[in-house]
């Protein structure tokens, strides 16, 4: 399975809750299996593990949408994002989508503030989260909200964290392991599929 991770969301601000529960996620899963890390023009090399990885534009990039277009030119199979994302379109791979709600710094220009309100609307949170196969939350208070926004029959599954606001890979090393069987069983479904 060539999984692609979205890294793009891990930024060097402290107190962004979502590139926290990226890299502690990112990292936990890094110890159970290789992936390649899908990196934007802003995102903290530094702060992932040493594994191979593609630059794509910034996800709050009109260009986003071929996102789907270019995974499938590497041969993607399955790729899991942290937040919702306009890059389901054309896919040809699985999709796995959690919930995370990005935040714009407190001097980010009025342009990024504007593109990061979209994921803070239930319509459009429902547009982008509903192109996925499976959602995964990291809290219950999450996952009610994800499935009032999910499609009839989408699955939802809550990925269990010791501790949601830490970035360090041993409070998430429990919902990588649930998290890595989502990915497996999304892609064994998927290659099911297509030999009937």
């Amino acid at each position: 399975m060539k999984l692609v991770v979205d890294c793009r969301w891990v930024t060097d601000d402290p107190d962004d809750h979502l590139s926290r529960m990226s890299r502690g996620l990112i990292h936990a899963l890094a110890e159970r299996r290789q992936f390649v890390m899908l990196v934007g023009p802003g995102t903290r090399l530094e702060a992932l593990p040493d594994l191979p990885w593609e630059l794509l534009p910034s996800p709050l990039s009109p260009n986003e949408v071929l996102t789907g277009r270019r995974l499938n030119s590497i041969g993607a199979d399955v790729m899991f994002s942290p937040a919702p994302t306009w890059g389901g379109f054309g896919r040809r791979y699985g999709l796995v989508i959690a919930g995370g709600v990005p935040e714009a710094r407190a001097d980010a220009p009025w342009s990024m503030r504007t593109r990061l309100l979209l994921w803070r609307f239930p319509l459009t949170r429902s547009l982008m989260t509903r192109r996925a196969d499976v959602i995964v939350g990291v809290s219950r208070a999450q996952q009610r909200s994800l499935l009032t926004g999910s499609a009839t029959g989408q699955p939802v599954v809550t990925l269990h964290a010791e501790d949601t606001a830490s970035d360090d890979a041993s409070a998430w090393r429990s919902s990588a392991e649930q998290l890595e069987q989502v990915l497996i069983d999304l892609d064994n479904t998927r290659r099911s599929a297509s030999k009937n």
